[in-house]
């Protein structure tokens, strides 16, 4: 028996708090996109083809599952990645992955896990709401982030809250032990509101030991910053998502690009990127960069729209001699679909 899992990729578009005076730190905005999207294929096999045939970036995800999940495994698998997302350049492609994996575990094994527990079971989610939430269920994603006790003992458990529950210290999610935060509003966006995403072969989005580097520097963000964020947050975009306003919500989607940890994220780019960015100013009703980058979006409305923009993002980088991977999407509003 086997199970095929498709799962959205994902545009990050925002940190709010890294500053963590209230108590609370994290939170982020971001959105499911119908493409790229991940798609693989797990069966059950014998030992040996689980150890031999599994792609590389499986393996941990695998033997993460099998030293955590309580009683035990009860058959080996062997993972087929039948479409595969770009790794480190700002979709969630290690999200996707290891909780497409644990979901279709969990339907083999005949466990009703629900997303969060997967998330637990695979250790994502410790930083980042929207990739977890974009598996679930799709769409428009603002998450609360977690409660922050700096430079307290992570073992301590405080009001009933285990530590697992609780941040001790600004880190990413690839570094954080925490679970997935809850989230505060998730709602469909309009079928015509495409985003063309552009991904330059320039130096890769950070992550690991550098990415960890980068949070201890630039953090706590000041106070004001944070303000900002949360203002322009509430009262501008997650109006525009219920009112369907998209020329708001472009344009706060570039306010962001300039406020808090993402003007960090961005000065730490490649000059290209900047490029893309005028020159998304003059042809999109707004633009970004997804996380640590370098994949870089911007909205239009309409899919004829999109396509014409992908097609002269093409161009752009054509003339700069720089290759890139340029597509369009509009919102993934289901998340994760499972077949048999």
């Amino acid at each position: 028996m086997s199970v095929i899992i498709t799962s959205p990729s994902r545009l990050h578009f925002s940190l709010i708090d890294l500053n963590g005076e209230l108590g609370r730190v994290d939170g982020g905005i971001g959105v499911a996109l119908n493409e790229p999207s991940l798609k693989i294929e797990v069966a059950t096999v014998d030992k040996e083809v689980e150890e031999k045939e599994n792609p590389k970036e499986v393996v941990p995800v695998l033997e993460r599952i099998r030293s955590r999940i309580e009683p035990g495994l009860s058959a080996n698998y062997r993972v087929e990645i039948l479409n595969k997302l770009p790794s480190h350049v700002g979709l969630g492609s290690r999200t996707q992955l290891s909780l497409s994996v644990a979901k279709a575990i969990s339907v083999l094994e005949n466990r009703n896990y629900g997303v969060v527990e997967l998330a637990k079971l695979v250790g994502r989610g410790g930083t980042s709401g929207i990739g977890t939430a974009a598996f679930d269920n799709g769409g428009f994603i603002l998450d609360g982030g977690h409660v922050f006790r700096k430079g307290e003992d992570e073992s301590k458990v405080e009001n009933g809250m285990e530590n697992e529950e609780i941040k001790t210290s600004f880190l990413p999610s690839s570094a954080s032990k925490v679970s997935p935060p809850p989230v505060l509003f998730q709602h469909a966006l309009p079928e015509d509101w495409f985003f063309v995403v552009a991904i330059p072969r320039v130096k890769r989005g950070a992550y690991g030991a550098e990415e960890i580097g980068i949070f201890k520097r630039h953090c706590p963000i000041e106070r004001e910053e944070v303000e900002k964020i949360c203002r322009i947050v509430l009262m501008r975009i997650l109006p525009s998502v219920l009112e369907k306003d998209i020329a708001t919500f472009a344009k706060c989607l570039t306010m962001l690009q300039g406020v808090g940890f993402k003007k960090i994220e961005i000065a730490l780019q490649h000059d290209i990127i900047k490029e893309l960015f005028s020159f998304f100013e003059v042809h999109a009703l707004g633009y970004g960069m997804s996380s640590f980058g370098p994949a870089t979006y911007a909205i239009v409305e309409g899919e004829k729209r999109a396509k014409e923009l992908a097609d002269s993002t093409t161009d752009f980088f054509v003339e700069r001699h720089i290759r890139a991977l340029v597509c369009y999407s509009n919102a993934n509003n289901r998340g994760s679909e499972v077949k048999y």
